[in-house]
């Protein structure tokens, strides 16, 4: 029985113990079917319907057992904050005594004095986030050496005379990231900032002076306040089925000054489509019911404050294609189910078609829009008379909108 808490990383690539060896514990089927059904309720493994919840809970067990002082777990700093619940959850079934943290709290400490101006940058599959005075996402795309360009202007642009270091993560797990690391950091060094590569050996390294206090509590990073985040809509993500989200962090005054209070905001991926969301709502899929399969993002606070969204390929449609095959649906349903129809409608600046669907609870207004050849649908979900409670995180969820692949 080691004498101290199990340091696990879940994610981005892998599930396993920072520690200690972990040869005879990681189940590489098991921890990649969990990090792709984070965002689900239940996943497929060996065939069979596993519910999420267990399924991380199965994940992390083996790394904690021998572990009598609980577990800290660190996870890729972009994470929503439904991913970082449903992985603290499943930490808490393994041991009662769990801290959560993001992994940037994790690679500071490379920092020779744990520089708090240092800026991270870390490497997943689909993004690399770099996390400075602000938070910018930019998409891997098949080239890497643009990737590592764009990078190098990125921390450039923040420095400012602030950055001192770039704390740089290039995790094995994660596909081409060791590679794009060394592109990163040739780019970096060559604009006069210095960098620290921080590869598996480092990280483990830094984990055996990573044991906090006893009494420390687990901290989601989604609790912390949320700084302004810089979308660039130029980046192109690979295409897939998994829902993204990048948590802004805080904004630290070029200055010295108080951090910026801003709403905390999350930058939603999912198939071929981003957008910007409240932080705070957590998302799901939704396959069953009426209407398409879309991803909802629903108010903590009020379950019928909602947004939805939905994407099609249409290649070679145009808005007002788009509002003839719109017009057709609505004119087959039901009278009263969709209303206010506008085929040429202006929302959040952006041309779109726009209606109001009505249902017995609740109503959803439609904003459709094209880009490029895809069609996002985004759905503004209200109790009747309280349009107020949706009105800014609809506005702009549809202004953020953009296809990404």
């Amino acid at each position: 029985m080691n004498p101290h808490r199990a340091v696990i990383e879940a994610g981005p690539g892998a599930i396993r113990r920072l520690c200690c060896d972990t040869s005879g514990f990681v189940n590489t089927e098991l921890s990649g079917t969990a990090l792709g059904a984070i965002d689900d309720e239940v996943a497929l493994l060996d065939e069979r319907p596993v519910a999420v919840d267990s399924l991380w809970s199965e994940a992390l067990r083996p790394l904690g057992c021998d572990h009598r002082d609980g577990l800290l777990v660190v996870h890729p700093s972009w994470w929503s904050a439904s991913r970082v619940g449903v992985l603290t959850a499943a930490a808490r079934t393994v041991a009662a005594d769990v801290v959560v943290h993001p992994r940037s709290w994790l690679l500071r400490r490379a920092a020779s004095d744990g520089a708090a101006d240092a800026t991270v940058v870390e490497i997943a599959d689909r993004l690399v986030m770099v996390a400075g005075p602000e938070v910018v996402a930019l998409a891997r795309r098949t080239e890497a050496e643009p990737v590592a360009e764009e990078v190098a202007r990125v921390v450039a642009g923040m420095a400012r005379g602030t950055t001192r270091v770039v704390l740089l993560d290039g995790p094995s797990a994660v596909a081409g990231a060791q590679s794009l690391a060394t592109l990163i950091a040739d780019a970096v060094r060559d604009t006069g900032t210095d960098v620290v590569e921080i590869d598996d050996a480092s990280l483990a390294r830094l984990a055996g002076t990573a044991q906090p206090a006893r009494d420390e509590p687990a901290a989601p990073s989604a609790s912390r306040p949320a700084a302004r985040m810089r979308v660039l809509t130029f980046a192109r993500l690979a295409a897939g089925g998994v829902v993204l989200a990048v948590l802004t962090l805080p904004a630290v005054s070029r200055h010295g000054g108080t951090p910026v209070q801003t709403a905390p905001t999350t930058f939603l991926v999912d198939g071929r489509v981003a957008l910007t969301v409240p932080a705070n709502w957590p998302a799901r899929r939704v396959v069953s019911g009426p209407g398409s399969a879309r991803v909802q993002v629903t108010s903590p606070f009020d379950p019928e404050v909602a947004l939805h969204v939905t994407q099609s390929p249409v290649p070679g449609e145009t808005l007002t294609g788009t509002a003839q095959r719109l017009q057709r649906v609505i004119d087959a349903a039901p009278g009263g189910v969709f209303v206010d129809f506008n085929p040429a409608d202006i929302s959040a600046g952006r041309p779109a078609v726009t209606y109001r669907e009505v249902r017995a609870r609740h109503q959803v207004r439609w904003t459709v829009l094209l880009d490029g050849t895809v069609r996002i649908s985004i759905g503004c979900q209200t109790g009747p008379g309280a349009e107020d409670a949706i009105r800014a995180a609809c506005e702009q969820a549809v202004r953020s909108a953009h296809a990404v692949g």
